[in-house]
């Protein structure tokens, strides 16, 4: 999938600003958070795109966790059924900056439905 990038709120981009020095301190520390002399710039792109793919996979993870751990509770509704606990199970998900990995809460109805269409004997078997 294409990725648009958006424009980011003010108060977003100076935080960002603020990572960026921080973070480029660490990647560069024993050179006072600047890269030696003559390191190419394919070398400082490679640093940066991996510490912006990493930021966004960090931000994908935290984000759909936390919007997990907080499903309303209109989401839990189904007509004329109970919707009981089921535990989670962990999602994992391949995205271009990485996999992401969340708990997913599950819910099971406490009534069977019955089927439709019950299957016939013999289907998939190619009878």
């Amino acid at each position: 999938m294409a990725f648009v990038k958006r424009k980011l709120e003010s108060d977003v981009q100076a935080l960002l600003v603020t990572v960026a020095h921080q973070v480029r301190e660490k990647l560069y520390s024993e050179t006072s958070g600047v890269p030696k002399w003559g390191t190419s710039f394919v070398r400082i792109e490679s640093d940066g795109m991996s510490v912006g793919l990493e930021l966004a996979r960090l931000n994908m993870e935290q984000a759909l966790a936390e919007q997990a751990a907080a499903m309303p509770s209109e989401a839990r509704e189904v007509p004329d059924e109970v919707v009981d606990c089921a535990g989670s199970r962990t999602a994992r998900l391949q995205t271009e900056a990485g996999v992401v990995c969340w708990q997913e809460p599950r819910k099971q109805l406490t009534r069977r439905r019955k089927a439709f269409f019950p299957p016939k004997s013999g289907s998939g078997s190619g009878d």
